[in-house]
């Protein structure tokens, strides 16, 4: 703000000689004038006259006598027309001091004025406390993108930034820096953190795009585009795996996503390939025992519906032990919607309806996608639907039922989405009959 007042008022100056400047000069300029005009006026009369009465004399219209007589009162009246230098030099000076004294008040009020009403006109119509906002937000996090530029942690420094700060400025840093893939890539990761996953997509692929051979980047697109699909492999995403992992065979995030997208595809011999494989890594690198242990039952599931060779049969579960997938917890879900919001609805939008568990991981242990079609809609989850092995609705004991309407067709909810879901269902107390449960769609995602 001082810079800025110290701009307007070197403006001030600069406008005060601009105005004052002219006001102060054209008396002067003018009167010389006045005075040059007169003498020059009166000569060349007395020239004239002069030359008139010669004429006469030459032609015998005046007699010598006369024309000397008539030269000296032409010589007198010119010599009267000479003005008072005594008078003129005070009047001059008396206006003087009056056009000085108002050239003076003019320049007071223009220095005044011109930095008021430039203040005045800049907080109506340019200020906004928003700018002063922005540029303190840059200048704190700075030094949080220099941390991560040089792949360190940035220092905690006591603010209360959030992720939507963080990314507000990294917006800008990714602006300025168009060609920067690793910019991108954060804030890629940082739309991820705020759930926008549009905005995410094409961050990411911006970094992929500037450094298409980079592990990192295409690892983060092929994790970003498998949970949109929740948890389900494209051609996209599984060639983006496969290309991480002929550069790094051992990456185990890679392979992790490609047996759990082939065994989604019930390409159990595939993933049972990738799982394997990734259990070696696993006791290589001393992954926790708890991670081993859910490799381990997600082989077994792997193995045992490749036994069955597609038949509906026994799985592993999180026991060690077998039952029946038939006998698992199954939940036949009615979806209604308040008729206010089902105005709003179209008819190609997504209807996701799934189950989380009521405390832990918010990862769907069963889901369904449906395209919106006519209130009420019935469907059955069951571990059928389960997103991977480990994560079943029968390795729950209670759950909550959520079904949302998607315009984007979003895995990941977004802001507008219009949600619905139940109470905790304990499904301890479900024997072999499929538990009902209604849900009202009713609100609507902040």
């Amino acid at each position: 703000m001082s810079i800025l007042v110290g701009i307007l008022f070197l403006m001030a100056l600069a406008a005060t000689a601009m105005i004052v400047g002219p006001l102060l000069a054209k008396p002067q300029v003018v009167s010389a004038r006045q005075d040059v005009s007169r003498d020059a006026v009166n000569s060349v009369v007395f020239s004239d006259r002069l030359a008139e009465l010669q004429l006469d004399v030459t032609t015998n219209t005046i007699s010598q006598e006369e024309f000397e007589k008539l030269k000296i009162e032409l010589e007198i009246g010119l010599l009267s027309d000479v003005p008072d230098t005594s008078k003129d030099t005070t009047a001059n000076d008396e206006g003087k001091n009056k056009r000085g004294a108002r050239a003076m008040v003019a320049a007071i009020a223009v220095v005044i004025l011109v930095p008021i009403m430039s203040l005045g006109s800049y907080y109506q119509e340019g200020y906004r406390p928003e700018v002063e906002t922005w540029l303190q937000l840059r200048k704190d996090m700075a030094p949080v993108f220099a941390a991560l530029m040089a792949g360190e942690k940035p220092k905690a420094d006591g603010s209360d930034r959030t992720v939507v700060d963080f990314v507000t400025a990294l917006q800008r840093e990714a602006q300025e820096n168009p060609d920067d893939a690793n910019m991108w890539h954060m804030l890629g990761m940082g739309y991820q953190q705020m759930q926008t996953g549009e905005q995410a997509e094409q961050a990411l692929r911006r970094a992929y795009r500037i450094e298409p051979d980079n592990p990192r980047y295409r690892l983060a697109l092929a994790q970003l585009l498998v949970g949109m699909e929740q948890g389900k492999i494209t051609q996209e995403s599984e060639s983006l795996l496969l290309a991480v992992l002929k550069n790094d065979p051992v990456n185990m995030q890679a392979l992790a996503m490609l047996g759990m997208g082939a065994f989604f595809a019930e390409r159990f011999q595939q993933s049972l390939t990738y799982w394997e494989r990734l259990l070696v890594v696993s006791r290589k690198f001393n992954a926790p025992q708890e991670k081993i242990d859910i490799l381990k039952r997600s082989i077994a599931a792997a193995k045992t519906r490749l036994n069955a060779k597609g038949v509906v049969s026994k799985s592993t579960d999180s026991m060690g032990g077998q039952k029946s997938a038939e006998s698992g917890a199954q939940l036949q879900v009615t979806v209604s919607i308040d008729p206010a919001l089902e105005k709003t609805l179209n008819p190609t939008d997504t209807l996701f309806i799934y189950a989380q568990k009521a405390q832990g991981p918010k990862m769907p242990l069963a889901a369904i996608k449906k395209q919106v079609g006519e209130f009420p809609i019935t469907v059955t989850l069951s571990d059928k639907q389960a997103m991977t092995p480990q994560f079943r609705l029968s390795s729950a004991e209670t759950v909550i039922v959520k079904a949302r309407v998607s315009a984007t067709h979003n895995a990941i909810p977004a802001s507008g989405d219009l949600l619905g879901k139940s109470t905790v269902i304990n499904l301890v107390a479900i024997t072999n009959q499929p538990k009902k449960v209604s849900l009202i769609i009713d609100a609507t995602v902040p």
